[in-house]
């Protein structure tokens, strides 16, 4: 309001009193705007200019671009050795700052920091090259060009388990050891999940872990869901094949022209029948990055988060409304699946088309990966004027310090008898003595016995 009231004020709209009585501000502070007096923040100035917190939130968000997210500690401790290089550090009286300065200065630039869980990647992921996804997107081109969005189909494999993870309560302040009773267990059921670049999902297929099925097992569940079982719980190859024929084979066979299926190079997602399905149905199965599926797999990157967020919610009440079950009843398994799906099915479509749009996949648009990889960052425009300062911490803590040892050797005890650190020593003193005395007394029989065949 009053921008607007500044505003008519500047370009001669109305009078500042009748601004003041449109608007119920105080005349004063309208005119104070207009002239462009008073223009500080309110309240007390900053330990750091301007520019400087700049700096600090480009550093911020190039370290988490580069995949070296910086913790409220590591924000202070850089900080501060900022203002150690340039001799500044008695601004926090010769100490790191505060961690009320940490929550104002995120307060500050809330609109370009957020404070997020991380999600940890293996260093394979991490260092895949530009190099890796240009040909990958080369070859995709080619394959899903003229390809109506309704025919790129991605397949992903997943697994809902038992445990709903912690959670928020009330408790008594001090209380040292908060506890929920509440069963669980390391157990999990598989699923397939298949969806197309248009938003549309096909029914699920579930893999029990078991060495047979039950009539119980698959009441209830989701129409169109097919149910089957395995002794390790996963998919092999033999459950991918029908999983192949029952599912998408049906879904290719009400397409016409040319179909593209995208998924992970698992080996058990690629045998003989599966390629020969693929020739008799014209369906190219395309295999993405080793090792990327954080960034090339739909499914992955924009559909499964809500749909394990949503099932934890339906595992906690479940859990709550039956205490007695130890673990997930695969009787009720097919119910509980039911509705999970029409939990999500609300956002469903929108969330698998992000997902294809975040991956490059469709529209084809490779930049939307390739600017999510450091090397690239330059040449796409995402640099930062980062001072050099302000990287000396993460340059210190973040490089590689493996540890090293010495070679292993074999350490003869008596039997039922231990040994200490000092005992090896000693061991290895005495040891190396009667070895030089040894090695001596080798060369003084050696010189004694080249004397005598001097003489």
């Amino acid at each position: 309001m009053l921008h607007l009231a500044v505003e008519n004020v500047k370009e001669n709209r109305m009078s500042s009193r009748t601004a003041e009585k449109t608007f119920g501000i105080p005349r004063r502070t309208i005119l104070n705007k207009v002239k462009e007096c008073h223009n500080k923040n309110v309240g007390t100035p900053t330990r750091l200019s301007f520019q400087e917190e700049k700096s600090i939130d480009q550093a911020l968000i190039a370290a988490g671009e580069y995949g070296c997210p910086l913790t409220k500690l590591d924000l202070r401790l850089t900080v501060f050795e900022y203002l150690k290089k340039n001799n500044r550090e008695i601004l926090f009286h010769g100490k790191p700052p505060g961690k009320d300065w940490v929550t104002s200065f995120l307060d500050r630039h809330a609109g370009e920091l957020s404070v997020r869980s991380t999600q940890n990647i293996k260093t394979a992921r991490a260092q895949k090259s530009a190099k890796d996804f240009l040909e990958y997107f080369q070859n995709l081109e080619e394959t899903i060009r003229d390809v109506p969005p309704s025919n790129i189909l991605n397949l992903d494999e997943t697994n809902l388990n038992d445990d709903p993870g912690s959670s928020k309560c009330i408790f008594r302040r001090g209380v040292k050891y908060p506890e929920r009773v509440l069963n669980s267990s390391k157990g999990a059921i598989s699923l397939m999940f298949s969806a197309a670049a248009n938003g549309t999902s096909l029914s699920p297929y579930v893999v029990y872990k078991a060495d047979n099925l039950y009539s119980e097992w698959i009441q209830g569940g989701p129409r169109g869901a097919r149910y089957n079982r395995t002794s390790s719980g996963w998919f092999d190859s033999t459950i991918f094949e029908d999983y192949f024929k029952n599912v998408v084979l049906t879904w290719a066979g009400s397409l016409s022209g040319k179909k593209v299926v995208i998924c992970d190079n698992l080996s058990s997602h690629l045998s003989l029948g599966v390629i020969e399905l693929c020739q008799d149905h014209n369906i190219s199965f395309v295999f993405i990055p080793p090792n990327s599926t954080h960034l090339t797999r739909p499914l992955d990157v924009a559909f499964f988060a809500p749909l394990k967020k949503a099932w934890r919610k339906i595992l906690l009440q479940y859990k709550m409304e039956n205490p007695n079950q130890t673990a997930i009843n695969k009787n009720h398994f097919p119910k509980l699946l039911t509705q999970l799906i029409k939990t999500i099915e609300m956002n469903e479509v929108q969330n698998i088309k992000s997902g294809f749009r975040a991956t490059g996949i469709y529209p084809f648009n490779p930049r939307e990966v390739l600017k999510k990889i450091p090397e690239c960052a330059e040449e796409m425009g995402n640099t930062h004027n980062i001072d050099s300062a302000l990287l000396e911490y993460l340059k210190t803590t973040r490089q590689s310090k493996p540890l090293t040892s010495n070679r292993n050797r074999k350490v003869v005890v008596e039997p039922g008898k231990s040994v200490t650190v000092d005992d090896i020593q000693n061991r290895t003193k005495d040891t190396k003595k009667r070895s030089a005395k040894n090695k001596s007394a080798v060369i003084r029989s050696t010189a004694v016995q080249t004397a005598k065949n001097q003489k």
